[in-house]
């Protein structure tokens, strides 16, 4: 019997396969639902001809052996190995299926946090420095590792659990990286309670889009700064920043069409970028951030319009939970930033994880 091929926007077409439920925003999962299993493919979100991995996930009842890349769900022992993977199980409030995690520092969740000290959550070690041991008594159903990153992966795949690449952080698209909470839900058989949550996220990010999308003036805004080594890593014109910025209403210094980021010198930053409007800096400061700070780090930072003007939106790390919520808040992000570049459309809005910069 022919299934259907079912798209977010009312296409069909007949293939002898199961039921394919397109994703809107996101181009780095698919889920195949047979009725009685789901396949789940994991894409490189830049280019959907290169398969990470692809996954069958059979119910709790299944009897059979379980073959290479088969998962018996939900998942009651799960491994994150980052605190976006982790993000979306705090979200669809799965908590409880997470046994172990990289690393509790600068963990924010209260809930997770209690899980550590308590010592049902357990920590791994992260890419290279794994403790096998651990995970080997952990047990896990399923780890969700980058498939970016590279190191220490070989002795986990040597325990026979199974490594589910998650390549949200690849998405280009603010809601393609929230929408992956619907391809976490289905490890932890939290599917409804997914497409619920990102609805209203995506309901409330296109609200805000149309809020800018008649603005006459429209500020110039460069990101980042030096790193270790004397390179300053640019996100591409075409990048998760640069359709942020654009939806905010704002123009990205960047004009090209790449969404990774390169090294570049400071000179060539400078000549792009000295005179833009805002600068957006994401830092992990122990003690805060203000502009002294920043100077103390490069005099030549002083040079920049934005410095001047005091028009840097700073996220600490150290102070705000941005790696455990803004994969699926992007709503809030967005919110950010027109409330700093567009303050009379959000006047009364009090932003929470861009701040501007202290003296």
């Amino acid at each position: 019997m022919p299934f259907l091929i079912m798209s977010c926007g009312g296409k069909t077409s007949v293939k002898e396969s199961g039921v394919i439920v397109e994703q809107q925003y996101s181009k780095g999962f698919s889920i195949t639902d047979y009725n009685n299993k789901k396949v789940i493919t994991i894409y490189n979100p830049k280019n959907k001809a290169n398969i990470l991995g692809q996954f069958t996930l059979l119910p709790e009842d299944y009897s059979g052996k379980l073959k290479a890349n088969e998962i018996k769900v939900p998942c009651k022992r799960i491994i994150c190995l980052s605190s976006t993977q982790l993000a979306y199980i705090i979200e669809l409030d799965a908590i409880d299926n997470v046994a172990g995690i990289n690393s509790s520092r600068h963990l924010f969740n209260k809930t997770v946090k209690a899980k550590v000290e308590q010592g049902t959550i357990l920590k791994v070690g992260k890419e290279g420095v794994f403790n096998t041991e651990v995970i080997a008594a952990i047990n896990p159903d399923v780890i969700f590792v980058s498939p970016f990153k590279s190191g220490g992966y070989d002795a986990l795949r040597n325990l026979g659990i199974p490594l589910v690449p998650m390549a949200a952080y690849s998405e280009q698209l603010p809601l393609g990286r929230a929408e992956w909470i619907k391809f976490m839900s289905v490890f932890v058989d939290r599917e409804h309670k997914a497409d619920s949550l990102f609805n209203t996220v995506a309901d409330r990010y296109n609200e805000l889009k149309r809020l800018t999308a008649t603005v006459q003036n429209r500020p110039t805004v460069l990101s980042g700064k030096m790193k270790g080594g004397g390179s300053w890593y640019v996100a591409g014109g075409d990048s998760f920043f640069a359709h942020m910025f654009t939806d905010a209403g704002a123009d990205y210094i960047v004009k090209n069409n790449k969404s990774a980021a390169v090294p570049m010198d400071y000179e060539s930053v400078y000549a792009m970028g000295h005179d833009a409007d805002y600068w957006r800096l994401l830092t992990s400061s122990p003690k805060g951030f203000n502009k002294r700070t920043l100077e103390a780090e490069d005099q030549r930072y002083t040079d920049f319009k934005a410095y001047k003007t005091g028009n840097i939106l700073v996220c600490n790390l150290r102070e705000v939970p941005y790696r455990e919520e803004s994969c699926i808040k992007p709503h809030i992000l967005l919110a950010d930033y027109i409330h700093h570049f567009h303050s009379n459309l959000l006047p009364d809005y009090k932003p929470k994880y861009w701040t501007k910069i202290d003296e």
